[in-house]
């Protein structure tokens, strides 16, 4: 596969998802109103996507147990908004995926939003931005955030899905990547994400 080829894949790729995030985030006015009539603190993550040998993956990270929250739990790169994001939940997902992953965050081409979901254990309200980001990477994570990094495709990560009774004995729905059980509300953004992008997996 000729270079030129490769690139334009990837536009075309892109480009489809972007058309299907937004036409999901518009016909979804509830939506839409959740980001700013949520009260208490708030989050953002980004949803890391990539191209390689023309399939769709996904990047998940393995939080470290020097964090406050979700300490050693499977998520998106992501964290709480300061002050300096201005009110802006985009701001906040890629300034904490630039720290958390060291990708620089023109690196990352955002191509839509899913819904906000608030966290079972702190009531945190997560907002998710997906965005696709160049890969292979030369990633510098920081150790005192992220234990490890994990990336799958996204068909192989939707096949691992586990119900009642999983191996792990967590709530389901449950997936699996590198045997770390990928639960709760990662595994509702993942299940939400693989339900819209559905036509093009």
């Amino acid at each position: 596969m000729t270079r030129l080829y490769q690139t334009f894949t990837m536009h075309v790729m892109w480009d489809d998802i972007k058309r299907i995030l937004d036409a999901y985030e518009l016909s979804d006015e509830m939506d839409q109103g959740e980001v700013t009539a949520l009260e208490g603190a708030q989050s953002a993550v980004i949803v890391p996507l990539f191209l390689a040998a023309e399939e769709l993956g996904i990047l998940i990270i393995e939080r470290s147990d020097h964090v406050k929250l979700h300490r050693g739990q499977m998520g998106f790169p992501g964290g709480m908004m300061e002050d300096r994001d201005d009110g802006d939940l985009l701001r906040t997902a890629i300034r904490e995926t630039e720290e958390e992953l060291g990708i620089l965050s023109d690196q990352i081409n955002i191509l839509g939003r899913l819904k906000t979901r608030k966290t079972y254990s702190t009531g945190i309200t997560v907002t998710p931005f997906v965005g696709s980001i160049p890969f292979p990477y030369t990633f510098s994570p920081d150790p005192l955030e992220v234990k490890s990094m994990h990336t799958a495709s996204l068909v192989q990560l939707l096949e691992t899905v586990q119900r009642k009774d999983n191996q792990f004995k967590l709530p389901p729905p449950v997936y699996s990547i590198d045997e770390r059980p990928v639960w709760g509300l990662t595994a509702g953004i993942f299940t939400e994400l693989a339900q819209v992008l559905g036509p093009v997996l």
